[in-house]
């Protein structure tokens, strides 16, 4: 059968973190490998009583190279430790790349990165966090397929108390994949309609067939499997504490007309609890029509929503 490679966009660029408050820790998996995660902390004099989990999106690189989590997404909460989890076989040694292809990207990740896997080390990370520290409040910040992972660790834990996602899609991955095939480099009808042709047949084939080591677009059968069957309208609505989705309107690997349909039907189910912000002019960076950063903007949006929700829990 035919594959055809995806480009999906990556939301983060490169940065090398020197902070003398992060500290890198391990805790071991059921299959003896060990998650790797760090925990940045805003003050020696007293301890912070929350904390920021920011998850990544779907790039091979390791959360310390992501220069916009330390430049900006950090300052939602500025007071607030952070914890950075490393997916499974990256580590900070591994350079960064923006291209999804890498050919250097290890192995283990494209064998074992998936949404399921992502959860689970959040799961098992957060139960030694919160053991160890005592923590009032706990903030989830999700962008791209970091906003998915996000949902479902807010759907299914018990831990967090607020939770911001932005520019994560629809209800269904297969329609922002098709929605970032429309506005991609090709300009050719004909060679759009061959190429969405070619990714259902693609995901047909993932949905049908046996787990295979494949690796597309800088992801493994487990990955794709997993975002093609998450449906995302009913993991929001077994979310219970307040969630705050963000998507860009000039967004080309998500498709904004889906997450308004998604917001709409979770209106009509009386999802009281989720709120939705759009922002016409941004784009899945959240860069503005003549390519300039916003993030700060909608950090400081954030942080003002923030301060409403923790109130109430605090």
């Amino acid at each position: 059968m035919k594959f055809i490679a995806i480009s999906l966009v990556l939301l983060f660029s490169t940065f090398t973190l020197n902070a003398r408050n992060l500290t890198t820790h391990t805790v071991s998996r059921g299959d003896s490998s060990n998650i790797i995660y760090y925990l940045l902390s805003q003050s020696n004099q007293s301890p912070s009583d929350t904390l920021l989990l920011i998850l990544q999106g779907s790039d091979c690189n390791s959360v310390q190279k992501i220069e916009s989590i330390f430049a900006d997404y950090m300052n939602i909460w500025p007071t607030a430790d952070v914890l950075l989890i490393e997916k499974y076989g990256i580590d900070k040694q591994l350079s960064y790349s923006s291209n999804a292809e890498r050919p250097d990207c290890p192995v283990k990740y494209l064998q074992n990165d998936s949404p399921e896997q992502r959860v689970a080390d959040v799961d098992a990370v957060m139960d030694t966090v919160l053991k160890n520290n005592n923590y009032s409040n706990v903030i989830v910040l999700g962008g791209s397929e970091g906003a998915v992972i996000a949902n479902l660790v807010t759907a299914r834990g018990h831990y967090i108390n607020t939770t911001i996602s932005f520019n994560g899609g629809g209800r269904y991955f297969i329609d922002d994949v098709i929605h970032s095939i429309k506005n991609g480099p090709v300009n050719n009808d004909a060679e759009v309609d061959e190429s969405i042709k070619g990714f259902r047949g693609f995901a047909d084939y993932i949905l049908n067939s046996e787990p295979t080591e494949l690796a597309v677009s800088g992801h493994g059968y487990d990955w794709w499997y997993q975002m093609l069957t998450i449906d995302q309208l009913e993991v929001l609505k077994k979310v219970k504490t307040p969630l705050l989705i963000i998507q860009g309107g000039r967004d080309l690997s998500v498709s904004p007309q889906k997450v308004d349909e998604m917001i709409l039907a979770l209106k009509e189910s009386e999802k009281h609890n989720i709120e939705y912000r759009k922002y016409k002019e941004l784009n899945h960076g959240l860069n503005n029509i003549d390519g300039e950063s916003e993030r700060k903007e909608v950090v400081q949006d954030i942080n003002v929503w923030l301060k409403s929700k923790l109130s109430l829990s605090m």
